[in-house]
């Protein structure tokens, strides 16, 4: 009778320390989302990607857990916060805190902020694209044209997505700028380190996760010699690929539409 009120009093004991367990799982866990860009080679080697830089909206939160409830957040940014991703390099990271439990999924989607102030310059693009149809400058007066026009771009534009890279192949020495400004939203499921959707957080615990850009992944099917034959534009002795709905389009879009496909967050 004594050994069976000990077992008695051993599995309260092993109750209560289940429930207590289970009952932190509803506090928060400090979660930090670093950024970064993939270290694979991009078209050969032909082209580096130097840094990206991301306008948000906010990023929305939603996660499933096994137990406390389903969690659904959103991080507003007032007008927008711009993000700078440079290749190798330690990035500004985005902190949460999160609910803590066993998560499957846990999805973010980030919300872009576009720039209205573009319109301003559609216009110059559809100037300079009509010279281009009708033949009426020298090739040389056409790349000074646009040119001037990507450098109104990289001064007065804050778009959703600003890619920036070095593309070098033969005779061709070119800076790349993808100028993605649309009102759009990626929405990305994290994974764990070993490919699974499970993901665990806990507040005892350093949380971090990875977003991660892959520019391998989004030119792996740009042909180099349609990079070779894209328009150029030329400023201040310095020669440009620039990419976006309306100059070299379609390179512009075969890239666009891989970027959200291959954008990842791992949780180390």
């Amino acid at each position: 009778m004594k050994n069976n009120g000990i077992i008695m009093v051993f599995m309260l004991f092993l109750a209560s320390a289940w429930g207590c367990q289970k009952e932190d799982y509803t506090l928060p866990a400090s979660l930090s989302l670093n950024m970064s860009i993939s270290k694979k080679p991009v078209m050969g080697g032909s082209l580096v990607i130097d840094e990206i830089k991301i306008r948000l909206n906010s990023v929305d939160i939603q996660g499933y857990r096994e137990t406390g409830g389903d969690v659904f957040m959103t991080r507003p940014y007032k007008n927008g916060k711009s993000f700078r991703i440079i290749s190798g390099a330690g990035n500004e990271s985005i902190k949460f805190d999160v609910p803590q439990g066993v998560y499957k999924p846990l999805s973010f989607s980030f919300v872009f902020q576009h720039d209205d102030d573009e319109d301003d310059l559609l216009e110059d693009i559809e100037e300079w694209y009509q010279d281009v149809m009708e033949g009426h400058d020298d090739p040389e007066e056409l790349e000074e044209e646009l040119g001037s026009i990507i450098d109104d771009y990289i001064e007065d534009i804050e778009p959703s997505i600003l890619i920036l890279g070095r593309y070098r192949r033969h005779h061709m020495n070119a800076r790349l700028i993808l100028l993605v400004n649309d009102p759009m939203t990626f929405r990305i499921l994290t994974k764990s380190a070993d490919g699974s959707l499970e993901i665990i957080l806990d507040k005892e615990k350093v949380n971090s996760g990875n977003l991660i850009f892959d520019p391998s992944y989004w030119f792996s099917v740009i042909n180099p010699e349609l990079m070779d034959h894209a328009f150029l534009g030329r400023d201040h002795g310095i020669t440009y690929i620039f990419l976006s709905k309306y100059v070299n389009s379609r390179i512009y879009y075969e890239v666009f539409n891989r970027i959200e496909e291959s954008t990842s967050v791992i949780m180390n």
